[in-house]
């Protein structure tokens, strides 16, 4: 069979894929699929053929594309290959399907040398390039230096945006930095979600997950208990949702300070109603801020306090409590 190169700007779209936080059967097969599907010259009766191989065939195919498109490096090229292996045994429960794909050796050191003057690198790509460059220190004491997030040692799994925005600032308040502890934050996208990620992730992680649930979603903790790993938490919050937990003084500073030219909040604005959101619907509609939408709130938050980074006056108890429970899982 026929292939072209694949180029140098689709090598990042690749390793971005190969690198990301999901086993190895995940992250390669959907890699090799593209692959084959983008760069493969398919001539007649070539989809009949493809239809007929086996799955292990066409993983070869798509490792002699890719390996083909980029020079080898033998010794850097095994040593990322002994450190995605043995970060796929420390991460992930064990997989025959993920073991299929890992013997398969890709020659990624050049191709992270073709990437590593782009511009906008996730930070999945930028800790490859930094062990790259500092092959004597290990992935745990570049992670700390630098401030990488990988390798990952924890899971935090948080209803909505506005956790998976805020947290990791709150924890540097707390002299806990998230990024230099590997701590991971993913958003569910809703608290009817967090059951079903958390019931995949479960089977898929080794590594603990610590799942943080607003004050209505006891069904959803009910849900998600029976099935609890031992190495799991479940916290859920003791008074309403994670906006109710954040200082009012600070979402009044952050709020004035992004919009000093118009209407100021005051205390009094935040006692129409027990719920935060509800308040800041009406602040927002009142003050002429706009539509109140969570993301964009809980951003405003996020720079407020990247920009008063000694502030643990605005750190609650709640939020001090959620934090430690992270640090200590």
């Amino acid at each position: 069979m026929k292939f072209k190169k694949i180029e140098p700007e689709y090598i990042k779209v690749i390793l971005d894929r190969l690198f990301r936080t999901k086993p190895a059967f995940e992250r390669y097969e959907r890699v090799f699929d593209d692959i084959i599907q983008k760069f493969l010259i398919k001539e007649k009766n070539d989809e009949i053929s493809l239809n007929k191989i086996s799955s292990e065939e066409k993983i070869k195919l798509a490792t002699k594309i890719f390996n083909s498109s980029v020079e080898q490096n033998n010794e850097i090229d095994e040593f990322l290959h002994r450190y995605i292996t043995s970060e796929e045994d420390r991460i992930f429960n064990k997989n025959p399907n993920s073991e299929i794909y890992l013997k398969e050796k890709l020659n990624l050191a050049n191709a992270f040398e073709l990437i590593k003057n782009q511009d906008d690198l996730k930070p999945n790509l930028v800790q490859i390039l930094t062990l790259l460059e500092n092959l004597n220190t290990t992935p745990k004491k570049l992670r700390e230096n630098f401030s990488l997030l990988y390798p990952i040692e924890k899971i935090v799994l948080t209803e909505g945006a506005t956790e998976e925005i805020l947290l990791g600032e709150f924890a540097k308040l707390c002299d806990f930095d998230f990024n230099k502890n590997g701590i991971l934050v993913i958003g569910a996208g809703g608290k009817n979600q967090v059951a079903r990620k958390y019931y995949k992730m479960s089977e898929l992680f080794k590594i603990p997950i610590f799942i943080l649930l607003d004050l209505d979603a006891i069904p959803t903790k009910e849900l998600i208990e029976p099935k609890l790993n031992k190495k799991d938490k479940i916290h859920l919050i003791k008074n309403g949702e994670f906006e109710d937990i954040l200082p009012k003084n600070l979402i009044i500073q952050a709020l004035n300070d992004k919009n000093k030219n118009g209407f100021q909040c005051v205390i009094e604005d935040f006692e129409q109603d027990p719920k935060t959101t509800k308040c800041l619907h009406e602040i927002f509609k009142q003050k002429g801020f706009g539509e109140f939408k969570k993301a964009d709130f809980a951003k405003t938050i996020h720079d407020f306090l990247k920009s008063h980074p000694n502030s643990t006056c605005f750190l609650s108890d709640e939020i001090k409590e959620i934090i430690e429970e992270i640090k200590s899982l």
